[in-house]
């Protein structure tokens, strides 16, 4: 590659809270790349797009949230397009390591196309649900190592890298025509699996961390596991190494919630109650990590059912 330009994309909707620090920690960076911001808003109601415009190369408003990704693709000068989330905040290196990292994988391997960090969460002032959720959502039985919200000490190659935190090459983007979109969630799930199967690499690099804000209610919270749950199902029918037996554990734990089995969820929910409480060694977070964990249970579960069901028919 010649020339090496880099394109950022974020997808926004009414972001107003958050954008700007995260706008902010992008222009923070100090890069070899010449690059570009490109926001990609979903019609918000709030002053988010005022504040994207203070910033951005590329302000697109007006653009459905399933198809966000992919309009901020199609309008990139970039050969290689980074993707970071509105709630997120940046690292000072964040476009030199991700940049760096693709082009040293590619060198060794040409089927490598795409590269990603993990995340940690950012925490300002929370609120005792927050901090709860935060702490809960990355807990053994609740994360039980899942992608998004696990980081690793070492490289490694991996099927996903959570969109939050993660580049790849603009041609293998188009090449296998971006990200999913018929539905809102799922969509990032879907790109990936799509490459996987036509013979392309993904690595994880251990050292690039964003830090990510997580949801700040338990009706967010709810809503959020539920369609996560949904989406597992929907995109391992299709792509059946994204499925594996352990992904359908919330949907039995589900159902274990509301039979004569329920010793078995709400005793899972003690334990990690007291794992996190005595680990952040804060008594406080005891109950509400308790609650989450059986919340999760139950909504992840939920949605998975759903889904094995009565599939979610595609949206218009």
């Amino acid at each position: 590659m010649s020339k090496v330009k880099v394109s950022i994309v974020i997808p926004t909707l009414n972001s107003s809270e958050t954008l700007e620090k995260c706008l902010a920690s992008i222009k923070a960076n100090t890069t070899k790349y010449e690059y570009e911001i490109i926001v990609v808003d979903a019609s918000s109601s709030d002053e988010t797009t005022e504040i994207a415009k203070k910033y951005a190369d590329k302000v697109l408003d007006g653009v459905p949230f399933r198809i966000n990704r992919n309009k901020g693709v199609e309008n990139a000068e970039g050969n290689i397009i980074c993707f970071t989330d509105s709630d997120c905040i940046v690292p000072e290196n964040w476009i030199n390591d991700l940049a760096d990292g693709l082009l040293r994988l590619n060198r060794r391997d040409g089927k490598v196309v795409g590269v990603g960090g993990g995340n940690v969460p950012f925490l300002e002032n929370p609120s005792i649900t927050e901090l709860s959720i935060s702490k809960a959502i990355r807990s053994p039985l609740v994360s039980f190592g899942a992608r998004n919200v696990t980081t690793y000490k070492t490289e490694r190659e991996i099927l996903y890298n959570p969109p939050m935190n993660s580049a790849y090459f603009k041609k293998a983007l188009e090449e296998v025509g971006g990200f999913g979109e018929e539905f809102r969630v799922g969509e990032d799930l879907e790109l990936d699996a799509k490459l996987t199967e036509r013979g392309y690499r993904l690595y994880y690099l251990p050292k690039i961390l964003v830090q990510h804000k997580h949801r700040s209610t338990f009706e967010k919270f709810n809503k959020q596991m539920k369609e996560f749950g949904k989406a597992r199902i929907r995109v391992g029918r299709k792509y059946k190494k994204y499925l594996k037996f352990y992904h359908y554990g919330p949907a039995f734990l589900c159902l274990m919630t509301f039979s004569p089995l329920v010793f078995i969820p709400l005793g899972m929910g003690i334990i990690n109650g007291l794992y996190v409480s005595i680990k952040e060694r804060n008594t406080r977070l005891l109950s509400l990590v308790m609650r989450l964990t059986m919340l999760f249970y139950v909504n992840y579960g939920l949605g998975e059912l759903s889904q094995l069901i009565k599939p979610e028919p595609v949206k218009e």
